[in-house]
């Protein structure tokens, strides 16, 4: 009898992934956080327009970005002259599922589709 709970499946992600979609996504993952688009990209034969245009019909994509002013400042205030940033994060709840992978699993989807 096949183990659903939640550690056996996101053991086995990449595996139905893999049967669901026909992507190895393991193959482009280069860093727990890191993913390589491009390389994905050129392996599936999709181009970068039709990446954007998947992810545009799919209502993903295009997240804003909002500038941490005060976290900006706070850094400026303790980093040598000209070495402190400007602090930004992405403001993921605006993609549909709220999620970060909204842009692979729109991709995905697309692909599983046809």
């Amino acid at each position: 009898m096949a183990d659903y709970s939640y550690n056996a499946v996101m053991s086995r992600k990449n595996e139905i992934m893999k049967r669901a979609v026909g992507i190895d996504y393991s193959k482009f993952q280069t860093s727990r956080i890191a993913f390589d688009y491009e390389k994905m990209m050129r392996e599936t034969g999709y181009t970068l327009q039709e990446v954007q245009n998947i992810q545009k019909d799919a209502g993903v994509g295009n997240t804003p970005l909002i500038e941490l002013k005060n976290l900006t400042a706070l850094v400026r205030k303790i980093s040598p002259k000209g070495k402190g940033a400007r602090i930004f994060i992405k403001d993921e709840a605006c993609n549909p599922s709220g999620s970060f992978k909204d842009r692979r699993a729109a991709v995905s989807v697309y692909h599983a589709k046809n």
